[in-house]
């Protein structure tokens, strides 16, 4: 090959970089143009992103909750997170779900402190991260922490150790943040494991507690059998603490003498229960409170508005002597009536028969409006503890026998008295010692099984039998359900009842009789004229009767249905007679007996007549029979008729009772 001259290759290497040159140019041009259509395409990818996002903003405001405004939205958020819930999460999982929902819910969760402050823990084992993480997320919001612990059905020694650990971790953790607290519930299984709690509750300060549930929820002995406290962790009460303002308390199984009696001067709810023995061997004791430790434990709450006692098997060592109760214990030292001013409503489950009078006679209740009592089955065993049901020492079924206690306890503020049973004996048992001057509202229900071998429903008791004194005035609603009521006996109950509005009959049986006593007219009293038939005269019960409810009754007929709504109609023939034959003969029929009339009296001054006030209540003279003579010869007409699994009717029959005045509701 030939060499090429040095001026040869100069000139082509000359050209070859003068190509290089336009090939660069052209790839700064290529660089150039490729970065402008990046930009561009960026633009638009931006452009879309917010279009989509308008299109997404468009389509949401198709959906309602989407209307909410934030505000709006946080509160239902709040009512969410604030309810219980079953799920096995260890922790509440509600803020979690609202925060993982969307893009804005997100963001109000994260920026609403109060929602991450219903902090609850739902195992034995220790987790506490979780729980730490609300504790941050809550900020100075104040805590409602709830603990439950999953009850199996074994109990293990290894399940009492963790949840005893897990106890003191949860105590630990929530240390620093006491100062917010305002609600704590706490479940577990064995005691141990509510010692840490109660401790914490008694010796440390919680000046925004409001709220406290405490609950051993175990059935077995060994599990809830009550562990001393520590020498120095039990409560002094010579220590004055004024800071308190808990105002629900609820304790199950906890005996309420571990709690200070600081605690419990601002208390407005009070709830006592012990879980119902599924066997007779089963803890005794446990269910055992003394009436003076009851007694002193009401002293300390003088602002009581509501009191719950559920299953408590009452000590008698303390009886009542005129206006002191006085322990019957070696050391007789005398402590002063319980007053509880404020107390409204009484609410007690499985009371002994024998126990409501002595419990009762002990405590002064000016203001008590409400009084439900669930009446058990009285056991036949004691389990061998003395002074159970009354007082008497020697005999501990004797409460009559017992000269301390006073014969009547008179409730002159009672206005609702609720009464189920577990047997139609006690029933007649219960109430022979009380008194209800002004009750409104009478329900008595029957819950037990009957326990005569006949079958069927058990008859309801008379009422002079069930109370002291059966006539109740002022009753204006009544509800008897699951009863047999025999032939006269719904007649002679409703007629201690003049004033009631509403009657209520539940899965009775018999109905057809009452509604036949309802109907029943006072008799007949002559038209004045001869060529007229005589004519009936109002009804002899309960003449202010608006409102009739059966629901399960099924035996009695429609014709005494429609009976007791014409005989308080309009359409009945009550209006009075002429003037010439009111008074004798109207007396006589409502009387039923013949009525003579009354001398002329010799004093011109007597003639006079005599203007009689409808709203005197005067016992004397004719004024005691004018009053509910006038409002028997004009009863109310009866306004609702409300049937729930009753014989079918057909709608001729309602049309017919509709046009009396009636509102018939069928279901």
């Amino acid at each position: 090959m030939a060499r090429l001259d040095p001026h040869v290759i100069d000139r082509e290497i000359d050209i070859i970089a003068a190509q290089l040159a336009v090939l660069q140019r052209r790839e700064d041009d290529f660089t150039r143009i490729l970065t402008d259509m990046t930009r561009l395409q960026e633009l638009v990818q931006a452009e879309k992103a917010m279009l989509n996002s308008r299109v997404a903003q468009l389509q949401s405001q198709k959906i309602p909750v989407n209307w909410l405004p934030s505000e709006l939205l946080i509160q239902i958020f709040l009512v969410f997170a604030a309810e219980e819930t079953t799920t096995r999460l260890p922790y509440n999982p509600a803020p979690v779900v609202i925060s993982h929902t969307c893009r804005k819910w997100r963001q109000l969760a994260l920026t609403t402190s109060q929602l991450w402050s219903f902090i609850s823990y739902r195992s034995s084992a220790v987790k506490l991260p979780p729980v730490q993480t609300f504790i941050d997320r809550s900020g100075g919001a104040e805590i409602t922490f709830t603990f439950v612990s999953p009850l199996d059905g074994v109990v293990q020694n290894a399940l009492a150790v963790a949840e005893s650990n897990t106890s003191e971790g949860l105590i630990q953790v929530l240390e620093p943040h006491f100062s917010r607290i305002r609600s704590i519930t706490f479940e577990c299984r064995y005691a141990a494991s509510m010692l840490p709690v109660i401790s914490a509750v008694c010796n440390r300060k919680f000046p925004k507690l409001r709220y406290l549930d405490l609950a051993l929820c175990s059935q077995y002995l060994s599990a809830t059998r009550p562990t001393p406290l520590p020498t120095d962790d039990v409560p002094n009460e010579n220590e004055t603490r004024t800071d308190s303002i808990l105002t629900d308390l609820r304790l199950q199984q906890v005996p309420p003498a571990r709690l200070p009696s600081y605690l419990l001067r601002n208390v407005r709810v009070l709830e006592l229960s012990y879980l119902p023995r599924r066997t007779a061997a089963a803890r005794p004791g446990l269910f055992i409170q003394s009436m003076s430790e009851m007694t002193q434990l009401l002293h300390h709450t003088p602002q009581l508005h509501e009191l719950t006692i559920t299953g408590v098997t009452l000590s008698w060592d303390i009886t009542r002597t005129d206006f002191q109760v006085v322990r019957l214990l070696e050391d007789n030292i005398p402590v002063n009536v319980v007053e509880i001013p404020s107390l409204r409503r009484l609410h007690w489950k499985y009371a002994h028969p024998k126990d409501i009078y002595p419990f009762l006679s002990l405590l002064m209740l000016p203001r008590l409006e409400r009084l439900d009592l669930l009446i058990g089955q009285p056991p036949t065993k004691r389990y061998g503890t003395s002074h159970l049901r009354g007082n008497h020492i020697h005999n501990q079924d004797s409460v009559t026998q017992t000269e301390p206690f006073l014969s009547v306890v008179t409730l002159n503020a009672l206005k609702e008295l609720n009464i189920s049973c577990h047997s139609e004996d006690t029933l007649a048992s219960s109430l022979r010692q009380l008194l209800f001057p002004s009750l409104d509202k009478l329900d008595i229900t029957f819950v037990g099984q009957h326990s005569c071998k006949e079958p069927g429903l058990p008859a309801l008791s008379r009422l002079e039998s069930i109370f002291r004194d059966p006539r109740l005035p002022h009753l204006t609603h009544l509800s008897l359900s699951y009863f047999d009521i025999l032939p006269g006996h719904g007649k002679a109950t409703l007629a201690y009842m003049p004033c009631m509005i509403s009657l209520t009959l539940g899965g009775c049986t018999g109905v057809d009789g009452v509604l036949n006593a309802l109907a029943e007219s006072y008799g007949s009293v002559p038209s004045g004229r001869d060529s007229c038939p005589p004519r009936t005269c109002g009804v002899r019960i309960c003449p202010r009767l608006e409102e009739l409810v059966l629901w399960s009754c099924n035996d009695f007929h429609f014709e005494s249905l429609f009976s007791v709504v014409h005989a308080r109609s309009g359409e009945a023939d009550v209006s009075p007679p002429d003037v010439g034959v009111v008074g004798v003969d109207v007396a006589s029929a409502v009387l039923g007996r013949k009525i003579r009339p009354l001398k002329k009296p010799r004093n011109a001054r007597d003639n006079a007549t005599h203007v009689v006030d409808p709203g005197s209540h005067t016992v004397s003279g004719t004024i005691s029979t004018l009053i509910p003579i006038e409002e028997a010869l004009h009863p109310t007409g009866i306004t609702c008729i409300h049937l729930e699994d009753c014989p079918p009717i057909s709608e001729d029959q309602v049309l017919s009772l509709e046009e009396l005045g009636a509102v018939v509701t069928l279901r």
